[in-house]
């Protein structure tokens, strides 16, 4: 930083009309700035941290913004319990690396095989379960690995007291390891790892200890550190019994408790809509005892609770904290991730909802303006073609996490990817319409497109494309917009000619000789006729004679006759060249 430059701070979002107060601009002149760039801006529309950066750096001035520290809340726990709380189960969360063995560790812990039912054989929503190690109880969570599901992984991390990193002992510290680490971190969530695949011939613990500690500052027990670390196999459940143990020492050490005579409180899970079962809610609960005929609020939704089912499917009188629940008798799906409450009656819940959606409106009309958003404009193309899909999934987080996946497709600027359209559940006949009336794509995760919907779909040449797994359903995105890039020219130079002699001109034809001069000529190039440096035209070699045969080709320091094609009548002289080449339409690749 200069010496002249001034540190200002600002909040993570301000007004456009705070940011030029504290900036000492005129307002017309920052909101003239955002114009420039792209952005629509009143006064009194809310712009981001990252937003405001570009902008003063765009300005030129000699400003230096920092973030305003907010106070730093643990986001593990939804209520600080009280003095009258009473100790609670540990929920654990399972998160790691892709294909490290996270679900097949509680496939051992839960003598299940949850990870045959999962497509593509990796998770694909946050499950919840509930074990038993020396008649204790603890929730465990498995949480996706692949990329694209980095808002459930963070979401599970919230959710929980200990995080069970899994990392293989053959495969090392990889890059869904490394965000499990920080989600966890953000937290505030006790770490505990386990090295799993010992079983292999390849495992190298030594190598995930050393790494972890070098690179994450992980350091092992054993190594004089404060994280544990147990080698496990999740294939011949070695190590598995440790593992609880150490989990459940490091809750011991958390004192975990919660209240109990409270309304119940916690978090949406998952949410989807199910035939003959309406709206289907996965709830862990973080405070007070949940049953059947609870009024519930979540976001925007609300609704009586008229099914209380355990992890299992078992109908239950009763739930309390650190339990995972699913409920049905919402109206509405909530969104992944909302709190929710327990209200007295079904006329405070609704007037609940309605001031959230009020709130919505109000925030909606003063819409903010993110970094991303501001530099996607300053970098985008005006003429940039738009590919307009519609999403339809199965529950609440996949359908977050597929459509911030999309949204993340690299490509360069010239194709806009707009979802135009998304919701949970299988497709229907209004998706179907509006993509035909906007010539959009749906894509379906998880989901079923219904006989009268798929001809529906045939009638109106709308194209329904559904998969099981993630990386499919991005691959499929990726090459359909590859699909509309223009291709790409390639010329490649194949050899040169010095023009000997010219035996015959014609309106679409030179007959002409000479020598070539380097690499080859071959029937079928195309040839720049150049003379003292400057292009004349361009011509095909229609034939190749050598020795007044026909030859296949005819290599530097060879002489040879030429039958050239031409769309207009050219004049060759004796010491043209000839620039021999090839010209291909190569189809291009995204990013």
């Amino acid at each position: 930083m200069s010496q002249t430059e001034k540190v200002l701070v600002i909040a993570d979002s301000v007004t456009v009309g705070e940011l030029a107060q504290t900036l000492n601009l005129p307002v017309t002149r920052l909101i003239g700035e955002l114009f420039k760039n792209g952005v629509s801006a009143t006064i009194n529309q809310r712009i981001d941290f990252e937003t405001a950066e570009i902008i003063v750096e765009e300005l030129g001035l000699a400003v230096k913004l920092q973030r305003k520290v907010a106070e730093h809340h643990a986001t593990q726990r939804l209520h600080t319990p009280s003095d009258k709380a009473t100790p609670r189960s540990p929920i654990v969360a399972v998160m790691g690396h892709v294909d490290h063995g996270k679900t097949t560790l509680l496939d051992a812990i839960l003598h299940t095989k949850t990870v045959a039912s999962e497509a593509g054989g990796i998770t694909q929503h946050i499950s919840a379960y509930q074990a038993t190690k020396d008649d204790r109880v603890m929730t465990l969570l498995d949480t996706p690995g692949h990329e694209a599901f980095a808002a459930l992984r963070q979401h599970g991390a919230a959710l929980t007291d200990v995080v069970i990193i899994v990392v293989a002992a053959d495969d090392g510290v990889k890059p869904q390891t490394v965000e499990a680490i920080r989600f966890a971190r953000d937290a505030n969530a006790k770490i505990v790892v386990a090295i799993n695949k010992i079983d292999k011939d390849t495992a190298n613990p030594d190598m995930v200890k050393a790494q972890l500690a070098s690179e994450h500052s992980l350091n092992p027990e054993e190594w004089g550190g404060d994280t544990i670390m147990v080698p496990i196999s999740a294939k011949t459940g070695q190590g598995i019994d440790a593992l609880l143990d150490a989990v459940l020492l490091v809750a011991d050490m958390e004192e975990l408790r919660a209240d109990t005579e409270v309304p119940a409180e916690g978090l949406v899970i998952e949410a989807h809509m199910e035939r003959g079962r309406g709206s289907v809610v996965n709830l862990l609960i973080n405070q007070g005892k949940l049953k059947p005929g609870h009024f519930l609020v979540a976001g925007q939704a609300y609704g009586k609770v008229r099914t209380l089912l355990d992890f299992t499917g078992e109908p239950l009188k009763l739930a309390g904290p650190a339990t995972p629940v699913t409920v049905t008798g919402f109206k509405e799906l909530p969104q992944f991730g909302d709190i929710f409450t327990v209200v007295s009656n079904e006329k405070q819940a609704r007037a609940l909802v309605e001031k959230a959606k009020l709130d919505q409106a109000r925030n909606a009309a003063t819409t903010n303006v993110t970094g991303a958003d501001l530099l996607k404009l300053m970098t985008q193309k005006h003429d940039a073609q738009e590919f307009d899909v519609i999403v339809k999934a199965d529950v609440q987080g996949s359908l977050t996490s597929v459509m911030d996946s999309l949204r993340l497709v690299e490509t360069g600027g010239e194709i806009t990817l707009r979802i135009i359209g998304h919701g949970v559940g299988n497709v229907t006949e209004s998706d179907v319409r509006l993509a035909s009336s906007s010539q959009a794509i749906i894509y379906g995760f998880n989901v079923e497109l219904p006989p009268a919907v798929k001809r529906l779909a045939m009638r109106d040449k709308v194209a329904v494309r559904l998969y099981n797994v993630i990386y499919e359903l991005l691959d499929d995105a990726r090459h359909s917009m590859e699909a509309m890039l223009a291709p790409e020219v390639v010329e490649t130079e194949v050899g040169a000619l010095e023009v000997k002699g010219v035996f015959r001109t014609m309106r679409d034809t030179v007959i002409a000789g000479g020598e070539v001069i380097s690499g080859k000529v071959t029937a079928g190039l195309l040839a720049r006729v150049k003379r003292d440096g400057e292009q004349l035209a361009e011509v095909e070699v229609a034939s190749v004679q050598r020795q007044q045969q026909e030859a296949k080709e005819v290599f530097e320091g060879e002489l040879c006759g030429l039958n050239l094609k031409t769309h207009k009548k050219i004049q060759l002289e004796i010491g043209d060249t000839l620039e021999f080449f090839t010209r291909e339409l190569v189809k291009r690749a995204l990013g």
